[in-house]
C-alpha cells in the first residue's frame, strides 16, 4: 500500500515522546537492579553509586523530557495526537492546559511518575546509606508507572496507554475514510479543534488539586520504600527515623489534596455539600487514614521500641492501598458509580501487575521463613497463569486469601518486643487508635469495592455456596451474598455515616486523652485532673447546643433512622469538642502554649473543628428550595421533586424559607471559548411594611459542552454562620440556546385544551380567555358561501396585566365537508391558537395552543440549601494543615 504524506502532521512530537516513554522505562529498571545489587552486596556499594546515581538521574531527565513534550503539544495544539485532541481545544487559557495535560489517565501518571522522580532526586542527596535500598524500589514503581505509558503492541498484547499516539493510528479509527485524507487536519472539522476539557473540571480547583493530591500519593511511597529496604537489608529497627519526616509529609500533603478535593466539589459540583462518600473520594480517603496510622505506630516505635510489626503493615499498606484506588479509578470498576472515576481504557493488566508485583514483594519480605516464603510464591505464580488464562476474578481472590494467609502465618515469625504496653501509656491508646483508623478504612474500602466484590461473589463456586446456604437457612443478608448485590444503600451518606460516627467518636475521644497520657506508665490520679475541666466544658456546651440544635419540637416526627442518626451525632458532637478543649489544654498547660512543640495538638485541634463542622453543617442541611409555585417539578425535571425543588419562571416572585426569590434575568458569556449560561435569583427580605428588601443575588450556572454534556455549577452566599447554597436542577433547552442565532418564528409543540366559554387556557407567560364563540356572518369579510365560518374570541392578559383580544376562525365546506382554519397569533405575548374542532353536543371547542420561543418565559428548577456552621469546617481544614505541617518542620529538626 502506498504511504500517505500527512499535511500539516508534525510527527517528530510523538517520536520523541515515544523515544522518552522508552528510556524512562529502561532507565528506571537499571536504576533499580544496581541499586538492589548494591543493597544486597554492600561491599560493591561505592563501586555501583555512581552508575546508580547516573541512571536515576537520566531516568529523572526522561520524565521531565516527556512532561514538557506533552506540555508543548498542548500548548501548540497538536490535535493529530489523541490525547490533545481528546483532552483540549484551541481556545482554552494556560491554566486550563495545565488542567489538561493531568486530565486523562496517562496524564495523571505522568503527574505521578514527574513526583517520584523530584523525590528521588532529593533522597539521592538525603537518604545517605539507605540510599540503595530506597531508591531500589522506588525505581522499581517507576517502571511500573512507566510502563503504563509504553502504548506498545507485542503480538496481539498491548502494553499501557501513551499519550503520543496520532489520532489516525487509534486501533478504532484505522481503517476509517478519513485516514486516507492526506489533508484530514484541515478538511475534516473535527480536527479543527479539540474535544475539549470535560465542563465538570473546568476550575481553578482542577488546576492545583490533583498536583497536589499526586504529590501526596508520591509521598506515600517514600515510608514504603524505607520499609521494603529495611525488610531487604534485616535493618528492622533503625528505619523509622528518616522515614519519619517523610510520613508526616505524606499526611500532611495528601490530607491538604483530600480536603482540596472536598472545597472543589462543595463550590463547583453539584455534589450538594463538601463530602459525598463517592467512591473516589473514598478511594483516596483510605490511604490516608491508614498513613496516619503508620505515623503515629511509627513514633510508638520510635521512643519505646514496640509494635514493630504493625509499623511495617500500615506503612506497606498504606501504598498498597495508593496502588489499589488507583486500580479502581483507572480501570473502570467505577465508572458506573462515581463522577470523578476513569471509564475503562485497556490498563487492566498493568494496574493488576503493578498492584500483584508489589504485594507479592512486600509479604515474601514480611514472611521471614523460606518454606512460607515459597508456598506464597508458588501460588502467586499459580495465580499470574489463571491471569493470562483470563481467569481474572477467580485469581485475585486466590491472591487475596492466600496473601492474609501469609500475612496471619508471618506474624508469628516476625520479630516481637520483649514487653506488652502499659493499658495507661500513650503508646497502647495511639495504638488503638492506629487500629481504629484501620478498621474503618476497611469498612469505607469494602463497599467502595463492591463493583470487584461482586465480581468475586458470581463465581460459581462462591455463588453456588451462598445459594445453597441461604436456602437453607433463609436469611436475608446471605440472600444479598448469593445475588451477588454487595452495595451501599441507595441513600449512600447515611449509610456510611451510620457505619463512621462510632469510629469517628472513638478516634476523637482518643484524640482528647492520648496526649496527657505519658509513655511507659501514667498516674491515672493527675490523668484525671487534667481532663476534668475540658471534659466537663465539653459535656456542657454539646449538651446546650446539642439539646437546641437536635433536640427539639421535630425530634419526635422524625424516621427512626433519622433519631438514630441524631442520637450518634450528638454524641459526635461532644466527643469533637472533647477533642478540640482538651488539646487546647494540653497545649496552653502543658506546652506552655509553644507552637514549635504543639503541631501535634494543633492538628488535633483542627481535625476536631473539621469534624464538629462537617456534623453540624451535614446534619443540619436544611433544603429551603420545596416548591411554592403551582406548577408540579416532578412533570418537568425527571429526577426533580416538589419537597426540594422550585420552580422559577422569569419575573415571579416566591417564598423559598425565610426569603422571597425572584428568578430576574438570564446571561450568557465565552470563556476560554466556551459559553457559560448564568441564571440570576434574587433573594428578598419580607418587611414589616409588606414590602420586600433586596439582601443579595446568586448566579447558578450551566456550563454549555455538546462534546461531553452540561454541567451544572452551584453559587453559594457565604456568611459567618452559614452558608446558601444553589444549583439549577433543570432548565428548558431554549434558555440554554443564544437568543441571537435561534429562530424568531418557531413555536413550541402545540397542547390541545378543550373548553367552554368563559374558561382560561394558562400558558407560560400569559393566559387567553375564552369571550364568545360566533357564527361568521355574511358581511364578514372572510365569510364564503360555500362554507360554515365560526369565530373564537379570546382576551389575552400577559404577566404585566396587558390586555389584548385574539379572534381564531374555524370553516367547514358544505360541498366536500373539509375543515380549514385561520390562526389567531398576539405579538406581544407570542401565543398562537388553532381553532380546529366544534362540539355542539356539549357546547365546548377545541383549541390548540402554542406558544412563540422567543417569547416563551424562561423557567427554572432549582435546588438550594442551608449549610449552618460550615465555616468551623473550613476553619478545621486550615489548622489541620498548619498542626501537621508545623509537626512536620518538627520532625525535620529533630532528624
Amino acid at each position: 500500500m502506498k504511504s500517505i504524506d500527512y499535511i500539516g502532521e508534525q510527527a517528530w512530537w510523538g517520536q520523541l515522546g515515544h523515544a522518552l516513554v522508552i528510556v524512562a522505562f529502561v532507565t528506571a529498571f537499571f536504576s533499580a537492579l544496581i541499586n538492589y545489587f548494591r543493597t544486597k552486596s554492600p561491599e560493591h556499594n561505592e563501586t555501583w553509586k555512581g552508575t546508580a546515581r547516573l541512571f536515576f538521574n537520566i531516568h529523572a531527565l526522561a520524565v521531565v523530557g516527556i512532561f514538557l513534550t506533552l506540555l508543548l503539544m498542548l500548548i501548540n495544539h497538536r490535535f493529530e495526537y489523541q490525547y490533545v485532541w481528546q483532552h483540549s481545544k484551541r481556545d482554552l487559557s494556560m491554566n486550563y492546559i495545565l488542567a489538561c495535560l493531568w486530565e486523562g489517565q496517562e496524564g495523571s501518571t505522568l503527574l505521578w511518575l514527574l513526583w517520584h522522580s523530584v523525590i528521588g532526586l532529593v533522597l539521592m542527596r538525603t537518604a545517605k546509606d539507605w540510599e540503595a535500598p530506597v531508591l531500589s524500589v522506588l525505581s522499581m514503581v517507576q517502571v511500573f508507572l512507566a510502563m503504563m505509558l509504553l502504548g506498545l503492541y507485542i503480538g496481539d498484547t498491548h502494553i499501557g496507554a501513551s499519550p503520543f499516539t496520532l489520532i489516525r493510528e487509534r486501533e478504532e479509527n484505522i481503517g476509517l475514510p478519513w485516514t486516507q485524507l492526506a489533508d484530514y487536519l484541515q478538511r475534516v472539522p473535527m480536527f479543527k479543534d479539540g474535544r475539549g476539557l470535560n465542563p465538570l473540571l473546568q476550575n481553578y480547583w482542577m488546576t492545583i488539586h490533583p498536583p497536589t493530591l499526586f504529590l501526596g500519593f508520591a509521598l506515600v511511597t517514600v515510608p514504603f520504600a524505607f520499609a521494603v529496604g529495611a525488610l531487604l537489608t534485616n535493618r528492622l529497627y533503625d528505619w523509622q527515623k528518616p522515614a519519619l519526616p517523610w510520613t508526616f509529609a505524606g499526611v500532611a500533603i495528601l490530607g491538604t489534596g483530600i480536603l482540596m478535593g472536598g472545597a472543589w466539589a462543595y463550590e463547583s459540583l453539584s455534589f450538594g455539600g463538601f463530602w459525598a462518600w463517592d467512591p473516589v473520594e473514598n478511594a483516596s480517603l483510605v490511604p490516608w487514614l491508614t498513613l496516619v496510622g503508620a505515623a503515629h505506630v511509627m513514633l510508638i516505635y520510635r521512643i519505646k521500641g514496640q509494635s514493630l510489626y504493625t509499623t511495617f503493615f500500615l506503612t506497606v499498606i498504606s501504598f498498597l492501598l495508593i496502588v489499589y484506588s488507583t486500580f479502581l479509578t483507572k480501570s473502570g470498576v467505577l465508572s458506573e458509580t462515581s463522577v470523578h472515576a476513569f471509564t475503562e481504557d485497556g490498563l487492566n493488566q498493568e494496574l493488576v501487575l503493578f498492584m500483584g508485583f508489589f504485594l507479592w514483594f512486600s509479604i515474601v519480605l514480611m514472611a521471614k521463613k523460606n518454606w512460607l516464603r515459597w508456598a506464597y510464591t508458588g501460588v502467586t505464580v499459580l495465580v499470574l497463569i489463571m491471569f493470562i488464562q483470563n481467569m481474572v476474578a477467580v485469581g485475585m481472590l486466590i491472591l487475596l486469601l492466600t496473601s492474609i494467609t501469609a500475612l496471619i502465618i508471618g506474624h508469628r515469625y516476625f520479630p516481637k518486643e520483649d514487653r506488652e504496653e502499659e493499658l495507661w501509656s500513650r503508646e497502647f491508646w495511639m495504638f488503638i487508635g492506629a487500629i481504629v483508623m484501620l478498621v474503618a478504612s476497611f469498612q469505607i474500602i469494602f463497599y467502595t469495592s463492591s463493583p470487584v466484590v461482586n465480581k468475586f461473589l458470581r463465581i460459581d463456586f462462591l455463588h453456588n455456596f451462598f445459594v445453597s446456604i441461604h436456602e437453607s437457612l433463609g436469611w436475608k443478608w446471605l440472600n444479598t451474598l448469593a445475588e451477588a448485590r454487595i452495595a451501599p444503600d441507595e441513600n449512600v451518606v447515611y449509610f456510611y455515616n451510620k457505619w463512621q460516627i462510632p469510629f469517628a467518636v472513638l478516634v476523637t475521644v482518643l484524640i482528647a486523652v492520648t496526649q496527657f497520657f505519658k509513655y511507659k506508665k501514667t498516674d491515672t490520679k493527675q490523668l484525671r485532673k487534667q481532663l476534668f475541666w475540658p471534659f466537663v466544658l465539653a459535656l456542657f456546651v454539646s449538651g446546650v447546643l446539642s439539646a437546641i440544635i437536635y433536640f427539639n419540637e421535630s425530634f419526635g416526627t422524625l424516621t427512626a433512622n433519622k433519631q438514630r442518626i441524631i442520637l450518634m451525632s450528638s454524641v459526635l458532637f461532644f466527643s469533637t469538642v472533647f477533642a478540640v478543649l482538651a488539646n487546647g489544654s494540653y497545649w496552653l498547660s502543658i506546652l506552655k502554649g509553644k507552637i514549635k512543640s504543639a503541631g501535634a495538638s494543633i492538628a488535633h485541634i483542627g481535625f476536631g473543628l473539621l469534624l464538629l463542622g462537617a456534623l453540624i453543617s451535614t446534619s443540619k442541611k436544611d433544603t429551603i428550595s420545596q416548591n411554592t409555585s403551582e406548577t408540579d417539578v416532578t412533570s418537568i425535571a425527571q429526577e426533580g421533586n416538589n419537597a426540594e425543588n422550585i420552580y422559577l419562571r422569569k419575573g415571579d416572585t416566591l417564598p423559598m424559607g425565610e426569603y422571597l426569590v425572584t428568578y430576574s434575568n438570564r446571561s450568557r458569556e465565552i470563556k476560554d471559548g466556551t459559553p457559560y449560561v448564568y441564571f440570576a435569583v434574587d433573594f428578598l427580605k419580607p418587611q414589616e411594611t409588606g414590602m420586600a428588601e433586596y439582601q443579595f443575588t446568586l448566579r447558578p450556572f450551566i456550563q454549555l459542552n455538546p462534546m461531553m454534556g452540561n454541567a451544572a455549577e452551584p453559587d453559594t452566599r457565604h456568611f459567618l454562620h452559614k452558608d446558601i447554597y444553589t444549583f439549577i436542577k433543570f432548565v428548558p433547552m431554549t434558555s440554554l440556546e443564544d437568543s441571537a442565532s435561534s429562530s424568531g418564528d418557531q413555536f413550541d409543540d402545540p397542547k390541545n385544551y378543550t373548553i367552554a366559554v368563559g374558561d382560561t387556557i394558562a400558558a407560560n407567560s400569559s393566559i387567553a380567555i375564552l369571550d364568545s364563540v360566533r357564527k361568521v356572518s355574511e358581511s364578514h369579510a372572510l365569510y364564503k358561501s360555500e362554507e360554515i365560518g365560526v369565530s373564537a374570541h379570546f382576551t389575552v392578559i400577559d404577566n404585566n396585566m396587558q390586555r389584548s383580544n385574539l379572534v381564531a376562525y374555524y370553516f367547514v365546506n358544505t360541498t366536500t365537508g373539509s375543515t380549514s382554519q385561520l390562526d389567531a397569533k398576539d405579538p406581544n405575548t407570542g401565543l398562537k391558537l388553532t381553532f380546529w374542532k366544534v362540539r355542539p353536543e356539549n357546547g365546548k371547542i377545541d383549541v390548540y395552543m402554542a406558544e412563540l420561543l422567543s417569547k416563551k418565559s424562561d423557567f427554572i428548577v432549582m435546588e438550594a440549601s442551608v449549610f449552618p456552621a460550615i465555616n468551623i469546617l473550613w476553619i478545621g481544614c486550615l489548622v489541620m494543615i498548619i498542626g501537621t505541617f508545623i509537626a512536620l518542620r518538627e520532625r525535620i529538626r529533630r532528624n
